[in-house]
């Protein structure tokens, strides 16, 4: 899953190719002296610019309808050109993008490429006012490099959990509410779990320890001693939550299935619950709906344990960056104009993502254009407000991969929760001083 340790020696690469004449000074001196000078004049030349999506969910149908259409009647001279494959091989090739559509827990790899401009003066030079938009999202940014705004972001990303209706109508179990504890959602999980005509069901798979950690603004590492901060109480917390689903008889499969989501929710419709990501689930959804296939579903609010009750996951943002290696900058800058304007915020949440405004009446267009979303509790959405993202460090990734690979050590190799810890702990302490080593 992680792309860091393979990314670092292309900094090198990325260096040449700034070297040969796209260097970061010669491109961002203009934009400090138009700032002083001249105010933001952006020639109407036109102009290709390359983006490029990483990580991120974004469908054809949303880059056609978020970036394509609506820059064709604001900006005609600007032109999006969408570039596929690997970073690292676009980068080899000199091809690097203008701007790159990513999220805040991805944004390590980008910057041991150097790719990200500080956008701070763009910012000033084009008197975008970011105190309109969600402020735990745009600190989240802020935290990326501190004293630097190294991207903007233009749409959330929140916790839920989503429930199989006919499923609890089918075992006679009371659907979900809003503020759920995770108790009371694992004891849901075991009147679900259950083999009938032949087909075994499963109440939930809580998917990652990290999604369950989320709430608490909890570091990978910590940043002081470069130690991995895996064998804590609170993932002995979340853990036992797991343990207590792998020991849920009929929970683990055949050939030592242990993880069913999200297709074992959205298509399979074979489990009831599925805790996620919303911008995720949502999307598989109207995918599936669009297929036939989507199973009678609804939300609530993302359950927690009782010290956290009313409160989401940590500030996930997408966000778009402008690389130092662009020759566009101020048109880049345009097209992240475009999308954070409450007219293209306002579409973007009627396609269902949650728009970046504080903006009530922006936040109710919720899933308008799309009408399989009538009578769901969208409201779960934006009930409970997210929680300051952690410090992030360049292990991040390989940190939280490790994290993950405790689920199979608990439910295939039956090993108890102060082992899997303790040993995820030595694993991850040494990939961090490997990658601190370079």
């Amino acid at each position: 899953m992680s792309k860091r340790s393979k990314w670092v020696p292309l900094v090198l690469l990325v260096a040449a190719v700034t070297a040969a004449g796209c260097s970061t000074a010669k491109k961002e001196e203009p934009v400090q002296a138009a700032a002083a000078n001249t105010g933001f004049q952006v020639s109407k030349d036109p102009v290709t610019l390359k983006l490029y999506v990483n990580v991120v969910r974004l469908s054809d149908l949303e880059y056609q309808a978020f970036f394509v259409e609506p820059l064709k009647k604001k900006y005609p001279h600007i032109t999006l050109e969408k570039v596929d494959g690997k970073l690292e091989d676009l980068i080899a090739a000199g091809n690097i993008p203008d701007i790159i559509v990513s999220d805040n827990d991805w944004h390590m790899p980008l910057k041991q490429l150097d790719l990200p401009m500080d956008l701070t003066e763009l910012v000033k030079l084009s008197k975008l006012d970011l105190s309109q938009l969600n402020q735990e999202a745009v600190n989240a940014v802020r935290n990326l490099e501190p004293g630097q705004l190294q991207g903007i972001p233009f749409s959330l990303n929140q916790g839920a959990m989503f429930y199989n209706k006919d499923l609890f109508d089918k075992f006679g179990v009371p659907y979900p509410k809003d503020d759920m504890l995770w108790s009371d959602v694992m004891d849901l999980h075991r009147k679900l779990t259950r083999m009938e005509d032949g087909v075994q069901y499963i109440g939930i798979d809580l998917r990652f320890p990290d999604h369950m950690v989320s709430p608490y603004t909890q570091a990978f590492v910590d940043p002081k001693t470069n130690k991995a901060l895996v064998d804590i109480p609170l993932y002995h917390q979340v853990l036992e939550m797991f343990d207590q689903m792998y020991k849920t008889p009929g929970y683990i499969g055949p050939k030592d299935k242990y993880a069913y989501g999200p297709a074992g929710f959205v298509t399979e419709k074979i489990q009831a619950m599925q805790p996620d990501w919303v911008t995720k689930i949502v999307s598989d959804l109207l995918q599936a709906e669009a297929d036939g296939l989507a199973p009678n579903w609804d939300m609530v609010t993302n359950p927690t344990f009782p010290d956290k009750k009313g409160q989401g996951r940590h500030a996930l943002a997408d966000m778009l960056v402008i690389t130092k290696a662009s020759k566009h900058k101020e048109q880049a800058m345009q097209v992240i104009q475009m999308l954070v304007s409450r007219e293209q915020q306002v579409d973007i949440s009627r396609h269902s993502r949650v728009t970046v405004l504080n903006d009530d009446e922006v936040k109710k267009q919720f899933g308008a254009n799309n009408p399989s979303l009538k009578g769901k509790n969208t409201a779960a959405v934006f009930k409970n407000p997210s929680t300051p993202t952690p410090p992030p460090h360049i292990a991040d990734k390989e940190v939280q991969t490790i994290i993950r690979n405790i689920r199979k050590e608990m439910a295939i190799n039956k090993k108890d929760i102060n082992t899997a810890l303790r040993e995820a702990q030595e694993q991850a302490d040494k990939k961090v001083a490997e990658l601190m080593k370079k």
